[in-house]
């Protein structure tokens, strides 16, 4: 009798764990939240003109930005939204996912230029989330000076960005801050891009390697008081009129305390894994750490994968997987250089041979 339910018991429990389990699997993990409940209705419109359009900016449709984090330090987070060419949104966190718009309210709309990338950084240690606003795009450089509002503790915002000399006028998609010679303030790091055209005649990594070429080459900018000062070409991080620069990770990749940073590069010129010396400087380890990278790179995260102990890259590649996908997206040639390769035979497109990679990459 005994065995009887014990067998019994065993056997509705198991049942019980089976269908709890089904019950667990169906469940939904995330769930919709309509802009009717939530107050939040932001939408990046990019409205094309004569002066800024995908023939003239081929980053047109990169999108913008997005920042989340606690800017009145009442426990709840709220989040700011980077419009390309409208204004930016802030929306204040009023909790049970209600968010109230106080981008007027807040004076940290940044109508002008064409905006990207945005983080939100305690820039002055004074307790008070700060946001920084890139630019980019636009053929004027007073249009594409980055903004940093400070964080007035009122719910108001002042850009100061010239004061602290964080007014870049590149063409930037993102910033990292973080304290790369461990001095106990933030540095920034800023990614940007170049406008050059590309072709496949044209190899234009080889141009300015180590030379800055104007708006384009990422910087790194020590915080020397409160006052950024650029440091870029003393410290490793150059300039060339092959960069362009798409995604930005910092991480200690060596483990020994300090912070490195992986750069996702497009086009001809590769990816940078760039390793801290302890000594002001970044040394190039791309070669050297990696066994391949991606062809095109787009954006890039870092995490501990396998949990192994070691920082994992994980990088996003634009290449078509198909070859017919990459005919129809393949640019155009200069005349001499068709005609030479007609007379060679030799017409083909030099996509081609990447054409059994994949769309993404992990590296471990």
């Amino acid at each position: 009798m005994n065995k009887k339910i014990s067998i019994r018991g065993i056997f509705g429990l198991l049942l019980g764990v089976i269908l709890f389990g089904c019950n667990q699997t169906n469940k939904k993990k995330f769930y919709r939240l309509e802009s009717d409940d939530t107050g939040i209705f932001f939408n990046n419109i990019n409205a094309e003109n004569e002066q800024i359009n995908i023939f003239t900016y081929e980053y047109l449709y990169n999108g913008g930005g997005v920042a989340i984090g606690d800017i009145n330090n009442d426990g709840l987070t709220d989040i700011y939204f980077s419009s390309n060419n409208l204004e930016n949104k802030l929306y204040l966190n009023k909790g049970n996912f209600k968010f109230e718009d106080i981008t007027s309210l807040s004076g940290a709309g940044c109508q002008k230029g064409w905006k990207t990338g945005v983080s939100m950084v305690d820039i002055n240690a004074d307790g008070w989330l700060d946001i920084y606003v890139c630019r980019s795009a636009d053929g004027d450089p007073n249009n594409r000076k980055n903004s940093l509002l400070i964080n007035n503790g009122d719910l108001t915002f002042t850009d100061r960005a010239s004061d602290y000399g964080l007014d870049d006028n590149s063409y930037s998609t993102q910033a990292a801050f973080f304290d790369y010679d461990r001095d106990g303030d933030l540095d920034a790091f800023l990614l940007n891009h170049s406008l050059l055209q590309i072709s496949n005649s044209f190899n234009i990594k080889v141009i300015n390697r180590l030379d800055r070429y104007p708006y384009v080459g990422n910087r790194l900018l020590r915080n020397d008081g409160g006052r950024f000062v650029d440091v870029s070409d003393t410290s490793g991080i150059y300039g060339p009129a092959s960069n362009y620069g798409l995604g930005v990770g910092v991480s200690d990749f060596n483990n020994d305390g300090w912070p490195d940073l992986y750069i996702s590069n497009d086009y001809v010129d590769s990816d940078k894994l760039l390793i801290n010396d302890q000594k002001g400087k970044f040394i190039m380890a791309t070669d050297s750490m990696l066994s391949q990278i991606s062809q095109f790179s787009m954006g890039l995260d870092i995490g501990d994968v396998n949990r192994d102990g070691n920082m994992d890259i994980m990088t996003l590649d634009m290449l078509p997987e198909d070859n017919k996908r990459q005919k129809l997206l393949f640019g155009p040639e200069h005349y001499y250089v068709y005609s030479s390769m007609q007379k060679k035979r030799l017409f083909k497109s030099v996509h081609a041979q990447y054409a059994p990679l994949k769309q993404w990459k992990f590296y471990i």
